[in-house]
């Protein structure tokens, strides 16, 4: 491990939810929480705010898993609400917290979810079965812990939100009309003035820490995927729906991390000027390039991606199809997930069951980087793919659609893999069969330069940089110089954001209940 030193501070790494199958995010931001617990960070926080019943045996699966590791825990704000010893009122009953206190009855219509045979919660939905209207959250002993009412205007029609938190005895303490303003009094009851570093990777839960600001708190807001969905006929970009409020106010983080410089020249386009911007890309474990076997089959190729619309992994399978037609190939495909159905239709239509095996989702997948050929990257989106550092670590050559952002910032084409226009199967599969016409000596030219590419991405280096701009942030965080150009920024970017005008994309619906 690196001998940098972070700089002192309670460290937060900061993610809505995390299940053992998570996907690169999660791997990514537990691997930077470990290696920061053992460059000087001391016990890193990684804190959820998902109403997740069981992750005290998430912890223990990922410790299992290797993918927690160090000094590292995670803390749900929920459970930790649970510990927490709410006193009674010392000024006694109010009118106001009694008059909007309006806990699920047992006679209401919801769902309850339970730990070990206790119910830790409830949860009302409007008519469509999908949209919530309330959740209650219950302490061990059975009292309610907090009420969070979402249709307090109308019952049955979202809008306007009381979210009330009780007492040791299940009675009214204190209220909150906005949810931001009850996250940000549970940090600062967390922590207190206890000097802070909030690392912040979750796109939903960035938000929350717009507003966010104490002498003795950091923030940090990781970009982990990419900002824009697209751009309009006349050149302006399209913001991603998730992302949109973050990169509008990126002047009110202390610090701002993309993954690519391509990324960083992109988001300074939107808002201007932005000098809390840095580039920290993502760290990988590195195998020593001398225990990697450069010789193996040219026909094996490897998918490993989650099941969701945004990796598109029915267009690898039919890039493989067409390569198949040519040369001989065999694909192994890892995942699972909501898309899973689209993937079926794909191996059903071209019947990939002649050169394609679907693994389902495993957590040792990337391992096979070892012995396949070449991965591929059809996402529509990314920031710096975890499969595609580790799988050129590993000597396997990528073939990937160039999409914002990672592959065209480590991919040169027909050196150390290829890059393909975004969408175009038929090339994809051209570049399939070219890499199995190669001599052997140009493959084992490819392996050893993809291998030699992406050893910038150690962890040592990337702490380094952690280091280098923490302490930055850190010290200007406290001087009247920065702060007036903290002011500016903020004005410049606004003037910035309105030239450019950038659309919105559209709101995905919510998520199925399951």
């Amino acid at each position: 491990m690196s001998s940098t030193l972070l700089p002192s501070s309670n460290y937060v790494s900061v993610t809505w939810g995390i299940r053992t199958d998570s996907g690169g995010l999660t791997v990514t931001l537990l691997h930077r929480a470990g290696i920061m617990s053992q460059a000087g960070a001391g016990h890193v926080t990684v804190l959820t705010f998902d109403n997740f019943p069981d992750y005290d045996q998430v912890e223990v699966e990922l410790r299992k898993m290797g993918r927690l590791f160090g000094d590292v825990s995670i803390r749900n704000l929920w459970d930790w609400l649970r510990t927490e010893q709410i006193p009674v009122r010392s000024t006694g009953p109010s009118t106001a917290l009694d008059k909007a206190f309006t806990p699920i009855a047992d006679s209401d219509s919801y769902e309850s979810t339970f730990r070990g045979g206790k119910e830790i919660s409830r949860t009302r939905y409007a008519a469509d079965d999908v949209t919530v209207l309330q959740v209650d959250h219950f302490r061990e002993d059975g009292t309610l812990m907090l009420s969070d009412r979402r249709d307090f205007r109308e019952r049955g029609v979202r809008g306007g939100r009381r979210i009330i938190l009780c007492d040791v005895e299940g009675k009214p303490y204190k209220l909150w009309k906005v949810a931001n303003d009850f996250y940000h009094w549970s940090l600062d009851r967390m922590n207190g003035k206890t000097p802070t570093t909030y690392i912040v990777d979750s796109k939903t839960a960035v938000n929350m820490f717009i507003e966010y600001r104490r002498r003795n708190a950091l923030t940090v807001h990781v970009i982990q995927g990419a900002h824009v969905e697209g751009i309009t006929s006349d050149g302006r970009p399209i913001l991603s729906e998730a992302r949109s409020k973050s990169i509008q106010n990126l002047p009110a983080y202390d610090l701002v991390a993309t993954l690519t410089k391509r990324q960083r020249k992109d988001v300074t386009d939107i808002v201007g000027a932005s000098p809390n911007l840095a580039v920290i890309p993502n760290s990988v474990p590195l195998p020593d390039p001398s225990s990697i076997t450069l010789e193996r089959p040219l026909d094996r190729g490897i998918v490993v991606a989650a099941f969701v619309p945004r990796k598109r992994v029915h267009l690898a399978i039919e890039a493989a199809s067409k390569a198949h037609a040519t040369t001989p190939l065999h694909l192994d495909v890892y995942g699972d997930g909501e898309s899973k159905p689209e993937v079926d239709a794909m191996v059903n239509a071209v019947d990939a069951t002649r050169f394609a095996t679907l693994h389902g989702y495993s957590t040792t997948a990337l391992g096979e980087t070892k012995t396949a050929s070449f991965i591929l990257i059809t996402s529509e989106t990314e920031g710096t793919p975890l499969v595609l550092l580790e799988g050129m670590a590993a000597g396997c050559i990528p073939i990937s659609f160039d999409i914002p952002y990672g592959p065209s910032d480590i991919i040169v084409d027909g050196v150390n893999g290829f890059l393909i226009h975004d969408g175009d199967t038929d090339a994809m599969a051209a570049a399939i069969v070219r890499l199995q016409s190669l001599p052997a000596e140009k493959v084992l030219a490819m392996r050893k330069a993809a291998i030699d590419s992406v050893q910038s991405f150690n962890d040592a280096a990337v702490l380094e940089l952690w280091n280098k701009e923490l302490r930055k942030a850190w010290k200007h965080k406290s001087a009247a110089w920065w702060r007036a150009l903290r002011k500016w920024q903020t004005t410049n970017a606004e003037k910035a954001y309105a030239r450019r005008a950038p659309e919105i994309g559209p709101k995905l619906p919510p998520a199925p209940r399951r």
